[in-house]
């Protein structure tokens, strides 16, 4: 990436409407797969836990895969290591998409590794090229992976329901021409010539970087929101059709919940350039979604309000955890370093969610239980985002500093 900032630039818009087109490949892929769980059970006679594996998989990939992304992006190039990722996330629909097991979870692998690479590389392309818009720029590609998300949530029962076409496959296979489009459009982005990234931006590794507490705090933080996101996003529909809601019903609520996840950057942006920090912000948030828990284990009938109160409070939490990534870092390099360090750690978190969910289902033959195991997730995220809404920045993290310093005015964020 061109090491010259957007202040110095201007406002690049060609790079803008590219981070929004990968944004598009970063969720909807393997949270498309929810509304059509069931008809892959039936299909290839598996349990629920096993088919939680779909989501669960590609957030154990994202945990291995994140640490390796920033060495291989000052290797190959940024711009180069996000077209890679695009790529290997149409191999992956390709591959799942044929049929059968094997097919299903290797092509699951491969669409996990390209979206953990575009995961780790959105947070420090934000913070290089548009330092003083880091919030608004999170809020946008966010939005782009919630609607997106959601529009799929609501088009792949349609797809699998035409005949002659290979119904769950040939809706999981449509999914294909989001990566196709995008890194088309992506390769404007390339460079002719490979651009070295200067030596005295590499000083944050990993290591250093869990030197601090505020990364641990961070890392808890996105873990948690990330836990509650994949958890509802593989069993709103099965939960919502216990309850007498229809498979197309059951997937328009998913979507729902979807569209609601991208929504909240139109409060957070406003919210985060009147406040000092993000406490205040955070615990309402966590609120909203824990209202949702509680009212669909209540009144299950309204599951449309309680799916939206869902999508809304943990998108709003997803906004603010990618924003602390820019917000609490001193440069690009240090935030690259802590967006794989969060997402390395924070989806060993989340991997368990899917999982886990419709472990408890299976041994209580209820979603009672694990719906009130997301409460008690939800209340260590609201915990913990008194922590990490605090106005901080990393420290320097050289061998003897761990000490948190205060930013100046400067340091804040300009939403």
């Amino acid at each position: 990436m061109n090491a010259r900032s957007a202040a110095q630039t201007g406002f690049p818009v060609m790079l803008f409407i590219g981070v929004l087109l990968v944004a598009t490949n970063l969720r909807a892929p393997f949270t498309g797969v929810a509304p059509l769980m069931s008809d892959i059970q039936q299909a290839l006679q598996v349990t629920s836990s096993t088919a939680g594996l779909l989501i669960t998989l590609p957030l154990i990939i994202f945990m291995l895969v994140s640490p390796l992304v920033p060495r291989l992006s000052r290797r190959l190039g940024m711009e180069r290591t996000m077209l890679l990722s695009l790529i290997v996330i149409a191999l992956g629909i390709g591959v799942r998409s044929l049929g059968g097991l094997a097919p299903l979870f290797g092509g699951t692998v491969l669409i996990g590794a390209g979206i953990a690479a575009g995961n780790v590389l959105l947070p420090g392309v934000v913070k290089l090229r548009f330092p003083n818009h880091i919030a608004l720029l999170t809020s946008a590609y966010v939005l782009a992976m919630g609607v997106m998300a959601a529009a799929w949530s609501a088009l792949v029962i349609p797809l699998s329901a035409v005949d002659g076409w290979g119904g769950w496959q040939f809706s999981l296979m449509a999914m294909i021409i989001m990566p196709v489009v995008s890194a088309l459009l992506w390769l404007k982005q390339i460079p002719r010539k490979k651009q070295q990234a200067p030596e005295q931006g590499r000083s944050q590794g990993a290591g250093p970087i869990f030197k601090a507490l505020l990364t641990w705090q961070i890392c808890g933080f996105f873990g948690c929101n990330a836990f509650l996101y994949y958890a509802v996003v593989s069993w709103l529909p099965g939960i919502v059709s216990e309850s007498g809601f229809s498979a197309s019903q059951a997937g328009s609520i998913h979507g729902v919940m979807q569209l609601a996840s991208a929504l909240p950057g139109f409060i957070i942006v406003p919210a985060m350039a009147r406040f000092d920090d993000q406490r205040g912000i955070s615990l309402t948030m966590t609120c909203v979604n824990l209202a949702g828990f509680i009212g669909i284990m209540l009144a299950p009938s309204l599951a449309y309000v309680w799916a939206a109160l869902l999508g809304f409070g943990i998108g709003a939490n997803f906004i603010l955890a990618l924003s602390f990534i820019g917000l609490r870092t001193r440069d690009s390099d240090q935030a690259a370093s802590m967006s794989s360090a969060a997402q390395t750690t924070g989806y060993c978190v989340a991997a368990a969610g899917p999982f886990l969910l419709g472990a408890i289902y299976d041994y209580t033959g209820g979603w009672s239980w694990a719906l009130g195991l997301c409460v008690v997730i939800s209340l260590a995220q609201a915990l913990l985002g008194t922590r990490v809404g605090r106005n901080v920045l990393l420290p320097e993290l050289r061998p003897a500093g761990t000490q948190e310093v205060a930013p100046s005015s400067s340091g804040t964020a300009d939403t």
